[in-house]
């Protein structure tokens, strides 16, 4: 079995043509540096297959065969990448509509189903309770977060009922 990717493009134009339409408008601008990577809490937690891979893959014509890829549910939205972004890719939103591909599809891995719960029960994708950690520190006990905002909680569930991912009875 060969190492090699053959690549297809129209596969490559396929898969940068969705990724754009669902909302990584920057995609076409990477080049490979890897400075999201480098910055990437989800890539240093072992979600390999977010920002600079992810690009790559899409750009390799790649984009069905990732489908199931559980990494692009480890963004944290943090937005690092974006800020160190040379380029002006703006990788979290290529990474987020990948997400929208993969919801689109109702593809996406069994191991994204607890982040996909947390993120309809406190607005986070990983949350831990904090309160009494931020007290000690002298801190406000609750962080200005969707976590403890009842409003902010309702509009992200009432859009992620109201996405595809709702069809999917997760919630």
């Amino acid at each position: 079995m060969s190492d090699y990717i053959k690549l297809d493009s129209e596969k490559i134009s396929e898969g940068v043509k969705t990724i754009t339409e669902l909302g990584g408008h920057g995609i076409l601008k990477c080049v490979q540096c890897g400075a999201c990577s480098a910055v990437c809490p989800g890539v240093k937690a072992g979600f390999p297959v977010l920002c600079r891979l992810l690009i790559k893959k899409v750009l390799d014509g790649q984009l069905e065969e990732m489908i199931e890829e559980s990494s692009s549910w480890g963004c944290q939205a943090c937005n690092r990448c974006t800020e160190v972004c040379p380029q002006g890719v703006r990788p979290q939103e290529v990474v987020f509509a990948f997400r929208r591909y993969q919801a689109n599809e109702l593809a996406f891995s069994t191991s994204a189903i607890t982040s996909q719960m947390n993120l309809h029960s406190y607005g986070h994708a990983v949350f831990s309770d904090a309160r009494e950690l931020r007290k000690k520190v002298g801190l406000a006990p609750e962080a200005p977060t969707s976590a403890y905002n009842e409003k902010a909680q309702k509009e992200i569930q009432t859009l992620l009922e109201n996405s595809p991912m709702g069809e999917l009875g997760l919630y």
